[in-house]
């Protein structure tokens, strides 16, 4: 037996495994997207269990993209995902730059940052939604109340009254109606995944070539001279395992849109999934197979993008 047959003969299991748990789940997804498979169905019940007598070819798929909600569902998953992609990644660098300088309390101001991360998705969102963006009885809602306070307290004042006369009074924002909804989510994620980014750059900070640095900083290079050609271009790499493995994980975030406004002007492909298949199986696999693609292209062009412009 040669030097190779061995491993390959002790990982097939493995990958065996690996390949059930993946293809069977996606065969059945588009065995369903090609039938017509309703679970309440009174005026045709034998439309009630999967077969290949319902076959309805891609039936489905054309009811999908005549849904009133389906591109809509597409532009809002892209700019979910592209904002908390954006804003992670920067605050993230910002941190992990300033928490790699030494300063007494460093670990303990670590730990506090990464703690978000380990917050559930649906605990997290409760509490922003309830106790933070709340207009009324939340932080924002007392923050606006008491800053109009101030506003009408200085009114009065002898010299600056007649310019704090002209402040309109501030109203809080419904973070749950149609058009702010979607900034809720990204706020939301953003808090709790920016940890995560926090932690792999703050990592990958702790191999950088303080000798290169030093030589910069004899040649008069700034600090962000430094950061921009030495830092950055270091943190090429974790940049882009953070895009890639969070693009995946916001591509199918559900708990967050149903605790703030329950799909209300507020849709991505995970929550259609989920409407469809609440009685239509055929309608939410064939939304399924369009957000496998959707995330398929995402990755493609994440790949490339970050690869021409950080991992060269």
């Amino acid at each position: 037996m040669s030097n190779r047959t061995l491993p390959r003969l002790l990982q097939a299991p493995a990958v065996l495994l690996l390949l059930i748990w993946m293809l069977v789940p996606l065969g059945m997804t588009l065995f369903f997207s090609f039938i017509r498979y309703v679970l309440n169905s009174l005026r045709r019940p034998e439309w009630t269990s999967p077969s290949l007598e319902n076959w309805r070819g891609f039936g489905n798929y054309e009811f999908v993209l005549n849904n009133k909600d389906f591109l809509f569902a597409i532009q809002n998953s892209l700019f979910i995902v592209t904002s908390i992609l954006f804003l992670t990644v920067s605050l993230g660098v910002l941190i992990a730059v300033l928490i790699n300088q030494a300063f007494p309390g460093r670990g303990i101001v670590r730990v506090l940052l990464i703690s978000p991360f380990f917050v559930m998705p649906a605990v997290n969102a409760v509490l922003w939604i309830n106790m933070i963006l709340d207009p009324v009885l939340g932080l924002q809602g007392l923050a606006v109340g008491g800053i109009n306070d101030v506003i009408a307290s200085l009114q009065n004042a002898p010299l600056l009254g007649g310019f704090f006369s002209l402040w309109p009074e501030l109203e809080p924002i419904s973070f749950r109606a149609t058009q702010t909804s979607a900034w809720a989510v990204v706020i939301m994620v953003t808090w709790q995944w920016t940890p995560f980014a926090v932690l792999i750059f703050m990592t990958s900070l702790q191999s950088e070539d303080q000798q290169q640095k030093e030589a910069a900083i004899l040649d008069g290079a700034g600090i962000w001279s430094q950061f921009r050609f030495l830092t950055l271009p270091h943190l090429g790499r974790p940049i882009a395992i953070v895009v890639m493995i969070q693009a995946i994980f916001h591509l199918s975030l559900y708990a967050e849109i149903e605790i703030v406004s329950r799909g209300n002007g507020n849709k991505n492909l995970p929550y259609l999934i989920g409407e469809f298949a609440n009685n239509n199986i055929g309608a939410a696999s064939a939304t399924g197979i369009f957000a496998v693609i959707l995330a398929n292209i995402v990755a493609i062009f994440l790949l490339r993008m970050i690869g021409k412009t950080l991992m060269e």
